[in-house]
Order: C-alpha cells, then sequence, then structure tokens
C-alpha cells in the first residue's frame, strides 16, 4: 500500500513538475510564434503569385525551382534567436537561406525560401513553416 501510495506521488509530482517547466519555457523563453503556409503548384508551365497571406511560390514545371523572400524584424530591445521549422508535403523541397540566428535588438534580416520541386504529377502542394523567435540569455555575460 505504501508504495503505491508513494508512486502514485511521485507520478504526480512529475506530472506537476513538467507543466512548470513547459510553462516557464513558453513564458520567460518563447517571444512569439509565426506559422505561415507554403503553396506551390506543379504545372506544364510558370506562374506568379503575389499573394500575401503565406509563402506562396506559384506555378513551376517538375524539376525546376522558384524563390520568395521573407523581411523578419525584431522590434525588441534585446536580441532574439529565430528558428525556423518546416511541415507538411512540401517540406523537404523548401530550402532555407538562413536558419537558427540570432536578431538584434532593431535589426531586420532578409531570409530567402527556395521551393525545388521534384518530378510529381501535376498538382498543389503545401506545408506550413513556423517561425519561433526565443528570448536570449546571456548567462555570466555583461
Amino acid at each position: 500500500m505504501k508504495i503505491s501510495r508513494f508512486l502514485f506521488l511521485l507520478a504526480i509530482a512529475a506530472l506537476i513538475s513538467a507543466f512548470l517547466a513547459y510553462f516557464s519555457y513558453s513564458y520567460f523563453v518563447i517571444e512569439k510564434i509565426t506559422k505561415l503556409d507554403l503553396s506551390v503548384k506543379v504545372d506544364d508551365h510558370f506562374g506568379l503569385n503575389a499573394d500575401t497571406d503565406g509563402i506562396r511560390f506559384g506555378m513551376v514545371k517538375p524539376g525546376t525551382s522558384s524563390e520568395r523572400s521573407l523581411l523578419l524584424s525584431n522590434n525588441a530591445s534585446y536580441p532574439l534567436r529565430v528558428e525556423i521549422l518546416k511541415y507538411g508535403e512540401i517540406a523537404d523541397w523548401v530550402r532555407i537561406s538562413e536558419n537558427n540566428f540570432v536578431l538584434q535588438s532593431r535589426e531586420n534580416k532578409q531570409v530567402n525560401f527556395t521551393v525545388y520541386a521534384p518530378n510529381v504529377e501535376y498538382g498543389n502542394y503545401s506545408g506550413t513553416v513556423k517561425i519561433i523567435f526565443k528570448k536570449t540569455y546571456n548567462v555570466g555575460h555583461k
């Protein structure tokens, strides 16, 4: 009886610790998360898509590429680490010019996204990009 009660209390303590660690990380480390849709249409000719609600590569032929740029800004008074994650069916097709970098206070940086369409069937393909801005802490540095 004592062992099962101890294990129960240990499990509760572990859950509380995990929740507090997650909350602390989310509140004190993550500054902002931006999610954008990625899309490309593979067809027998080229076409542009000027929509600004995501990263739209337009229309490309199989075996070719298209590039879009995104301007990232840090309006905070402290540096932020930027991490870009890709998801979805075109995640492996997309190359990012720069990732996992520090954006200094009041700094802007242009990041290029290039999609390389493999030899696939004609159609619409999509994915998502998540841009995570994290506070940086220089412990022990002035």
